[in-house]
């Protein structure tokens, strides 16, 4: 395997260049790979695996919980990277905006009494995930806030002239009463 990390490209200037490598890596039959790059089946086998999985996407979802403010926090989410779910990341306002903060547990020898109970280590995976923490608690909170607008009772004049509206068509597509002789006392 060392042998196939020596192997792998180093960056190419020239495009033509890299536009081949990534036929060899990707496109091109296992044995031309092996060849091209001087190395047994099984180390381009494992190169293309590598570069493979490198250069796949990993679908990342956040899925936010927010709750009424304390202090910097404003909720708990989820974090989904591909089948993995982490739960208990903390959504905290700082001074240079809304990020993820990651869950921790209670550790007594620890100068703070937590310790962190996963990690990001990629300063450009955190900078994605706290975007897509920002979108995640916009909609949850625009969820909460049309719940509450679907639940909440019109104010009462508002009622009162639905009321007034409704008697009224109601009213009017009643009959009149039938007169009766006049001569009827309705004492």
């Amino acid at each position: 395997m060392a042998k196939a990390q020596a192997a792998a490209p180093a960056p190419a200037t020239d495009d033509a260049a890299l536009a081949e490598m990534n036929r060899l890596l990707f496109d091109a039959p296992i044995a031309e790979l092996a060849e091209s790059q001087g190395i047994s089946i099984d180390e381009a086998v494992a190169l293309r695996v590598e570069k493979s999985i490198e250069a796949a996407p990993l679908p990342i979802e956040v899925s936010v919980r927010p709750i009424e403010p304390q202090g910097s926090l404003r909720g708990f989410a989820s974090l989904k990277i591909g089948g993995v779910v982490i739960d208990d990341f903390k959504v905290v306002d700082g001074k240079n905006g809304m990020f993820l903060s990651p869950p921790s547990k209670e550790a007594p020898g620890t100068t703070r009494g937590y310790r962190s109970t996963a990690r990001v280590l990629d300063r450009g995976l955190q900078e994605r995930l706290d975007a897509l923490t920002r979108d995640a608690y916009a909609q949850a909170v625009e969820k909460l806030i049309a719940r509450v607008e679907a639940l909440r009772p019109a104010p009462i004049k508002e009622q009162m002239a639905q009321a007034a509206k409704e008697a009224e068509k109601h009213n009017a597509s009643r009959t009149a009463p039938a007169r009766e002789k006049e001569g009827h006392d309705d004492r």
